[in-house]
């Protein structure tokens, strides 16, 4: 798997609710939404890459983001979802700088 900054991102007020879902989900430590190539499919897709605090706590958090999401997204889309823990994540994921959990606010010198 490939990763990096999606060609053509997702619309921003679907990438809001997206973290708006993850903010309301327990244990997950950040999220981004990167675009993610396997080898051998046919073209690449943006993905919900999310870091999960305890490995054991992932059928609940998958279960509950599957239900925030569902009333996130537009009838019929769909998002594929990559739980990893925080000691698995490939550097590609964060070096493409989209992360959407936690909201990062800059400090106010930075704003301008």
């Amino acid at each position: 798997m490939f990763f990096g900054a999606p060609a053509n991102p997702m619309p921003p007020n679907i990438a809001t609710a997206i973290s708006q879902a993850v903010a309301q989900v327990s244990g997950i430590l950040e999220a981004h939404l990167p675009q993610c190539f396997v080898e051998g499919d046919k073209e690449a897709r943006q993905v919900l890459v999310v870091v999960i605090r305890n490995r054991g706590d992932h059928p609940r958090i998958a279960e509950e983001l599957m239900g925030k999401l569902r009333g996130a997204l537009p009838a019929g889309q769909f998002i594929a979802i990559l739980p990893l823990g925080s000691d698995s994540v490939p550097s590609g994921v964060r070096e493409a700088d989209c992360k959407i959990y936690p909201v990062e606010r800059k400090p106010w010198w930075k704003v301008w």
